[in-house]
């Protein structure tokens, strides 16, 4: 264990290092996530896209190629979709009653 974790090393600290990076530009990650949702719904209201699946999806291919480069390399595409789907359920909870408490959903979260 101890020489693969000294042959390793590198990569190790790199890998640390990446992960550190991204949590600290997770402020910024968000930020962009938001701007995205909220062009979504301007681009539905002025029909460019009709459904919530178009919305979901052009969320997932434009936001996602513009969030930095260490947040893409720790998040998968898979995972911000699932991401955007979550945080557009809170935004309907938020929405439906000015509380997060699940009523959407009919229980807490």
């Amino acid at each position: 264990m101890k020489d693969f974790l000294w042959d390793w090393r590198y990569a190790i600290i790199a890998v640390i290092a990446l992960i550190i990076f991204a949590i600290f530009e997770w402020g910024k990650v968000k930020e962009v996530i938001l701007k995205g949702c909220l062009m979504a719904k301007k681009l539905a209201k002025d029909a460019v896209l009709n459904s919530g699946q178009e919305q979901e999806d052009w969320v997932v291919t434009k936001v996602f190629a513009l969030l930095p480069l260490p947040a893409r390399l720790v998040i998968s595409e898979d995972l911000f979709r699932k991401i955007i789907r979550w945080l557009y359920g809170k935004a309907k909870d938020y929405l439906d009653d000015g509380l997060i408490n699940g009523s959407i959903t009919g229980g807490t979260q």
